[in-house]
């Protein structure tokens, strides 16, 4: 059976829904749905009675929801024994954003060497959707990032958090700042952009819209325009004029939240204790 049937079917039984489940998962509803039928026909019954109201587990998708959390989690810890090259060896998957891996992150990799020295890690960077996804299909141990992920199996807890500054390049007049010209749409994310619009009472056409910070700061730095970045990102181009704030517009913070796969219970132990001590300091 394909794994990515369980954790499909479980993120459906979750949000009570094809829609909702497809936003979380980061796909389409149709693949969703189309997963959805394949489990249900290797299993060869039926698992969601299906409505205009949503999606509700059926008797057997209630027996499913039971034993599909410890099924997955047994496949993760044979994959992870696959990659053990001794009986002491353990592989630690961490995935954070850019930004974060430059200005929260990289300083705790002392403190990863120091609680597991005969480890190995894989670390990994990208868009936050595409983290996002890497966690909820295994494929990540713990990933850190700017948006909170609710889904069986995995724990999810606000570490810090990021502030962004509303800039504009030296081209940019602070008039036409004002109204967000040449826009450049860095994915902070569904929150971030609601109360961007509710701050500025716009909905601006993006002159690019890119998923990781530094190519969105070069991009201001290269052909000009508006964005939001964090202030540790951009402190020096503040100080040379190089980047400006935006007059009469709100900074805007986003929570920083650690989520832990379960799925592999030694991993999950020496993560929480690498990543949750209890660090609230802003970034």
């Amino acid at each position: 059976m394909d794994i990515h049937l369980l954790r499909t079917f479980l993120a459906v039984a979750e949000h009570e829904g094809l829609r909702k489940a497809a936003e979380f998962l980061h796909l389409t509803p149709s693949a969703v749905s189309s997963r959805v039928r394949q489990l249900e026909r290797e299993i060869g019954i039926q698992l969601f009675d299906r409505s205009r109201n949503g999606v509700g587990l059926t008797p057997a998708g209630y027996r499913l929801k039971e034993r599909a959390e410890g099924l997955i989690q047994d496949w993760s810890n044979i994959r992870q024994d696959v990659l053990r090259r001794d009986e002491h060896d353990l592989c630690l998957r961490i995935g954070a954003t850019d930004v974060i891996w430059q200005i929260w992150l990289q300083s705790k990799l002392g403190s990863f060497m120091a609680v597991a020295p005969d480890s190995r890690f894989i670390l990994r960077t990208g868009g936050r959707s595409e983290l996002a996804r890497m966690l909820i299909n295994g494929a990540l141990d713990g990933a850190v990032l700017t948006q909170e992920i609710k889904y069986p199996g995995i724990s999810c807890q606000r570490v810090s958090e990021l502030e962004l500054i509303p800039v504009r390049s030296t081209e940019v007049s602070d008039e036409d700042a004002a109204g967000l010209s040449g826009f450049v749409d860095i994915d902070w994310g569904d929150r971030f952009r609601n109360r961007m619009m509710k701050a500025t009472h716009l909905t601006p056409d993006p002159a690019a819209d890119v998923n990781v910070a530094w190519l969105g700061m070069e991009w201001l730095l290269r052909f000009g325009g508006t964005a939001w970045l964090p202030g540790a990102m951009i402190e020096e181009h503040l100080r040379q004029g190089r980047l400006h704030q935006i007059a009469g517009v709100k900074s805007i913070s986003l929570g920083v939240y650690a989520a832990l796969n379960k799925e592999n219970d030694v991993a999950y132990s020496m993560l929480r204790n690498m990543l949750l001590p209890g660090d609230s300091t802003g970034i």
